[in-house]
Order: C-alpha cells, then sequence, then structure tokens
C-alpha cells in the first residue's frame, strides 16, 4: 500500500493523473480534516504502508506547513527517548516494523534557489532517517504540470 501526501489544490491534484490502487491511500487538506483527524489514525497509516510519497511545495527549503503537520503526527511512533543513527541524534521508534517503506519526496516551486534545494534535501534525508525509511528518493519540479512525471515515481 502507498501512502500519498499532498498540499496541492483538488483540481491540480486531479490534473496529475497519478495511477493508484484501491489500496492506496491518499492524504490532501480535505481528507485530513475529514478521515485522518487524530494523529494516531495517520501514525497507523503510514507506518503500514510500503511507500510514502510527500508531495510539497518548497517552503523556505523545507516542506509545506500542512506538510509538516502530517509529519508531526508520525512523532506518536516515536517513543520520549533519543538515539545516535548514522552520527546523528533522532527519536527512537517503538515500532518494530522498521525499514518497511521508501520514502519518496517531491518538492514543487517555480524559484526554488540551489539553497533552499540542499535545505530541502538535507530535511528530507534526516526525516527518512528519523521515520527509518529503507530509502529516500528527492526530486524536484519547476512547475505544478512537470508534476506529471511522478507517474515514473510511484
Amino acid at each position: 500500500m502507498k501512502v500519498i501526501v499532498h498540499d496541492l489544490q483538488e483540481t491540480s491534484w486531479q490534473d496529475l493523473g497519478i495511477r493508484f490502487n484501491e489500496r492506496d491511500v491518499i492524504i490532501g487538506k480535505a481528507a485530513y480534516n475529514d478521515k485522518y483527524s487524530t494523529s494516531s489514525s495517520i501514525a497507523e497509516v503510514i507506518g503500514n504502508c510500503c511507500q510514502l510519497v510527500l508531495i510539497s511545495r518548497c517552503v523556505y527549503g523545507g516542506f509545506s506547513p500542512f506538510i509538516q503537520k502530517v509529519l508531526e503526527c508520525c512523532r506518536d511512533r516515536f517513543g520520549p527517548f533519543l538515539e545516535m543513527r548514522y552520527g546523528q541524534t533522532h527519536y527512537e521508534v517503538q515500532n518494530e516494523n522498521k525499514n518497511i517503506f521508501g520514502l519518496v519526496c517531491c518538492f514543487y516551486g517555480d524559484n526554488i534557489t540551489p539553497d533552499e534545494e540542499q535545505s530541502a534535501r538535507i530535511q528530507s534525508v534526516s526525516d527518512g532517517i528519523s521515520l527509518q525509511a529503507r530509502g529516500v528518493k528527492i526530486v524536484f519540479y519547476d512547475t505544478t504540470d512537470k508534476l506529471k512525471q511522478i507517474n515514473r515515481l510511484v
């Protein structure tokens, strides 16, 4: 099962034409408010997926506020303790299902600077390590029209 979390407007999302299976979960702003109002339900869905796809506008070299909010909900999977992984401090994951999903981070924006791109890459890798994803793939698109190329990744 794939989980796709996006911050796109509904018309932009439908224009992408992303292919997905009936078991896949799509979390946009409307679905977030309706179905996934509790952080435990989001953490459970993300904890059981095989691929997590984040489609976010690049905001100051990071995820948009909506995507950040969804990632904060995943903190339920973390314990109160910290551990060292890859020379960095991260929250200890309580879930035994480590490294079961791949993380794909797709950033879009018309004027992403090289510094913002580097910052977004660092944050994506750090979030991948914190969530204990088996791998992180990061792509950048300068327009929402080019986001249609995402079908090759998911």
